[in-house]
């Protein structure tokens, strides 16, 4: 499992460590970065076979076109606006957008909801569903066909 965070987001780094320790309950640490993202890897052996992806979408399409070939994970994760822009890349792997009504994906101040920085409609949704990480994904990702 990766989470890779937009370099343009670095100042939200010591906030989302916190969120991803308290949604999987492991700490993750900077890897080498990977491209623009900043990687980010659980500390120990971690096997759900995700990548996580959070940035703009021209980043993470750019991200993916120079990267699908060699990405191990079998499924990706994508918090970025205009969802069905990732298609082309479901023949290759398994991708989840956000699921919402609208193209783009609502981003809120987070410290209304106890986080330190600006926080998307489905990340709360992933962090506020119980249960396994499929669970979560149905709850605030939808798979691409």
């Amino acid at each position: 499992m990766r989470y890779l965070l937009h370099k343009d987001q670095d100042y939200e780094l010591p906030a989302r460590l916190v969120y991803l320790y308290d949604i999987f309950r492991l700490y993750f640490h900077p890897g080498k970065p990977e491209g623009e993202f900043i990687a980010l890897y659980p500390v120990g052996h971690w096997e759900p076979d995700y990548l996580f992806i959070t940035g703009h979408t021209n980043k993470v399409q750019q991200y993916l076109d120079d990267t699908i070939h060699a990405i191990p994970e079998k499924a990706i994760v994508i918090t970025s606006c205009i969802g069905v822009s990732f298609r082309r890349f479901s023949s290759r792997k398994a991708i989840y957008v956000p699921k919402q009504k609208t193209p783009y994906c609502e981003i809120r101040n987070g410290q209304p909801f106890g986080f330190d920085f600006r926080i998307s409609d489905p990340e709360l949704d992933f962090y506020n569903a119980g249960g396994s990480i499929p669970d979560r994904l149905q709850a605030a990702y939808v798979l691409l066909k």
